[in-house]
């Protein structure tokens, strides 16, 4: 059992959404905080994210606001006693910042600990020499590194492993990835920044595997040594492009046995080694030719990975990894779904399915960025889908993203590009990839030289044949049932198939299933494939003939998830769908979720009713109708795929709040947060707007409340429908004005709930499904924060203008100004 000293326990969270970094790292924070709650500790939960749930949650946690800086950090450990820190939850920023308190000796003086992964381990993982040490030690065969401190003896390395090689500085607080350098001009101009943001002044420079399959395995480890493997997948492409911008299959599809199980080995080694108490995400480098493998990154935390795991597999990952930091071991962990008493958490997950994630981009509001893909991430989220072949779930995946970004992923018509340019575009790849090599097939480029331009395995180049030979069956066989059935099958949607067909998706619709009576089915997503009985509540569809999903009973509603993180709509808006899932329930209504975002809050388990994993596209929401005729759905606001179930006469209740922003760019000094419930106007609170565009709270005096006063009152003249509205006041010559009166903004949403302590995103939901709310007003919360947006414009190499539009924004964060 844990040691009864660990009274007080920091959960070091990850900080703001950007990319490369989604909500999966406080999904796992709210159930390792769950789990902790059952028992007597305290926790204390610190970030920097202003779009954070945990103020919200229902469980006794403090929550810290704060800059996630050491200093910061070793305030709070003695202002709160603290007796333990949980780094895990907190991706690489809170191993970061647990390397340097260590560092700084403050642990070893307060008589503070780390939980789930060693401080020994995270110097090792930090530091690319030592972790080649411990591979070595365990007979792993590692790729040529070393750490250097001077451009000399980079270029002295290189040249004797041979270009291309890959840097990465040391310790570097900011997101950074590995850079490959092809000559020695480029490594000579990369290091130069690369030393610039080391805080020891030290890059790590490596032999570069591009070219060799990049392969995930997720691994858990208990206290007693316990080990199992979760989940493997594969990277649609080779290493050179960044993970979380290539399409990733899992199980892997085209893995031998024997190097399936020698990674697998190898994983269950390095969590053993590493002393690893909880889950440990893998990286492979894996050579085509031979099956040799190299180790890439070991991340022993919850990343993008290990949520994907956790959403292909139905094996509940956070919660089995809360209950092994509280003590308990896999052999005494139940899976509460199994109906089988001896059927605990020490089972490896086993898939009857194929789940796909893929990347989605936000390019079209960057119109300089480079879509080149490449060793730095550039995806701003991503899409997960599952289906019966890897066909099925590939398109299904295609599909699921929605058409505000489908111009995105396809930057360049591909149909209309030369076949120089197609060429250029196959060899160095791009965002939409996939567009651009399924067009190269369909002008007759062989399987054999679409591999050797590639590096890309040809296993995938026959299953993308194989929807091209589909597509011409179907476009020869207009409303022919043999070829709509095997269309349907291997994932066409109705809008796809109505493309090929040249008619409306309604007429496809229609003749699917009053003619071919072609419908779609529900499986479970469990982790034993149907071994045991097991109770899931997450399903997705394939057109089969068996049904395993049962109508939900009782007054239910269905909740249209946030899909995947763009900008403008990100962390914000999945804060807004969690609350509004939670204040449905506690209205009586059961929560059905359509969602398949893989970082998503909204997803962690026995937080909705019932989840589908599926493509928020018209034809998959109106099956999910027909199969649940839910009492009522909701979703946020007006876009697109409200527009379209509205013109197909489904009534959806919309959350009156901006799907985007706020009024941008407008001058102004203040802003109000009010109510409008049937005539009735309830002010919040004021906040201050800086010349930064940040929030302040601010007490309103009493010289300046009988000047906003008039104006709130006024300000239901602007107003029409009931909910919470922002104010947006100017003054001028000591007068104040209204500038404009808009429903509150999903992007402010989160942070004035925080400030005013109030559940706002529960009250727009509760005034929407009833036509009122009842409004308790709580004073400000006391200190002075600023509220900032973060962008994604250093990602994407571009300069920041002075004034972004809000609308940008991939996420937000607390600044304090004490």
């Amino acid at each position: 059992m844990a040691r009864s000293r660990a009274k007080n326990i920091l959960i070091i969270g990850a900080g703001p959404t950007q990319i490369g970094r989604d909500t999966e790292s406080e999904a796992a924070a709210i159930q390792i905080i769950k789990n902790f709650a059952e028992t007597d500790r305290n926790l204390f939960y610190v970030t920097s994210d202003a779009n954070s749930v945990i103020p919200r949650l229902d469980v006794d946690v403090k929550f810290i606001e704060a800059e996630l800086t050491v200093n910061s950090l070793i305030q709070i450990l003695r202002e709160n006693e603290i007796d333990v820190i949980l780094p895990v939850a907190g991706n690489t920023v809170a191993l970061q910042l647990s390397e340097q308190l260590n560092e700084s000796g403050i642990l070893k003086e307060l008589n503070v600990r780390t939980m789930g992964v060693t401080t020994t381990t995270i110097h090792n993982i930090n530091n690319p020499e030592l972790m080649n040490r411990v591979l070595k030690h365990i007979k792993e065969p590692t790729i040529p590194t070393t750490v250097v401190e001077n451009v000399t003896d980079a270029l002295r390395f290189a040249k004797r492993v041979g270009f291309p090689v890959l840097i990465k500085p040391i310790a570097s607080l900011t997101k950074t990835n590995r850079i490959k350098c092809d000559n020695e001009h480029q490594l000579m101009e990369m290091l130069e920044s690369a030393f610039k943001v080391s805080i020891t002044n030290q890059v790590a420079v490596e032999k570069s595997v591009v070219g060799y399959k990049e392969i995930e395995m997720i691994v858990i480890r208990d206290a007693e040594g316990s080990k199992l493997l979760i989940n493997g997948g594969e990277n649609f492409n080779p290493i050179g492009v960044h993970s979380g911008d290539s399409i990733i299959f899992s199980p892997t599809q085209t893995l031998t046995d024997v190097e399936f199980q020698s990674l697998r080995t190898a994983a269950l080694k390095i969590a053993e080694i590493l002393k690893i108490k909880g889950v440990c995400h893998v990286q492979f480098a894996l050579d085509p030719t031979d099956g040799k493998h190299f180790i890439t990154r070991i991340n022993p935390f919850f990343d993008r990975s290990s949520a994907f795991a956790a959403r292909a597999t139905g094996y509940p990952i956070a919660n089995v990894v809360a209950k092994i930091l509280m003590g308990q071991n896999l052999r005494e962990i139940k899976l509460s779904g199994v109906q089988r008493h001896d059927s605990l958490a020490l089972i490896e997950p086993v898939m009857d399915h194929i789940a796909v994630r893929f990347p989605t981009w936000s390019f079209a509001s960057f119109k300089n960025a480079n879509q080149q893909l490449n060793t730095r991430m550039k995806s701003t989220g991503s899409v997960m889908a599952f289906g019966r072949s890897a066909e099925e779930a590939l398109q299904k995946a295609i599909r699921s993203v929605d058409s505000t970004t489908a111009a995105e992923q396809a930057a360049l018509d591909e149909s209309q590009l030369s076949e120089a340019q197609l060429i250029n575009v196959l060899i160095h790849p791009r965002a939409g990839e996939v567009y651009y090599l399924l067009e190269a097939i369909r002008r007759g480029y062989t399987v054999d030289e679409l591999a050797k331009m590639t590096y890309i395995d040809a296993f995938y180049f026959y299953k993308l044949r194989h929807l091209v030979k589909l597509e011409r069956r179907l476009r020869d066989n207009r409303f022919d049932m043999a070829a709509l059935q095997e269309a349907k099958y291997f994932g066409f949607g109705d809008t796809q198939i109505a493309h090929l067909w040249q008619v409306r998706s309604d007429e496809v619709r229609d003749f699917r299933i009053k003619k071919a009576h072609v419908f779609a089915t529900y499986k479970g997503v469990e982790p034993t494939a149907g071994e045991f009985p097991y109770l899931t509540n997450t399903y997705y569809s394939t057109f089969e003939d068996e049904d395993e999903a049962v109508r939900t009973t009782g007054k239910k509603i269905l909740v249209l998830g946030t899909a995947n993180s763009q900008v403008g709509t990100n962390s914000a808006a999945e804060y807004t769908t969690f609350q509004t899932i939670q204040r449905c329930q506690k209205l009586g209504y059961k929560v059905i979720l359509i969602n398949n975002n893989p970082n998503a809050l909204t997803l962690i388990p026995d937080l909705a009713d019932k989840i589908y994993l599926e493509p928020l596209t018209v034809e998959n929401c109106l099956n999910i109708i027909h199969q649940e005729k839910p009492d009522k759905i909701i979703a946020q606001g007006k876009w697109e795929i409200v527009t379209q179930l509205v013109l197909r006469n489904v009534q959806v209740e919309q959350l009156p709040v901006s799907r985007t922003t706020r009024s941008e760019n407008i001058e102004a000094d203040y802003m109000g947060v009010i109510s409008s419930i049937n005539g009735s106007t309830n002010l919040f609170g004021v906040v201050g707007i800086d010349e930064d565009n940040m929030f302040i709270p601010i007490e309103v005096s009493e010289a300046l409340k009988v000047k906003v006063d008039p104006l709130i009152k006024n300000a239901n003249q602007h107003i029409t429908n009931n909910g919470i509205y922002s104010v947006i006041i100017k003054e001028n010559m000591h007068q104040l004005q209204i500038v404009s009166v808009v429903p509150l903004a999903v992007q402010d949403l989160p942070f004035l709930s925080f400030a005013f302590d109030q559940d706002f995103a529960g009250i727009i939901t509760e005034i929407t499904l009833n036509g009122s709310s009842k409004i308790e007003n709580h004073p400000i919360i006391q200190g002075d924060y600023r509220y900032s947006h973060v962008y994604p414009y250093t990602q994407f190499g571009l300069k920041k203008p002075q004034n972004p539009p809000f609308s940008l924004a991939i996420g937000a964060e607390f600044q304090s100004i004490k």
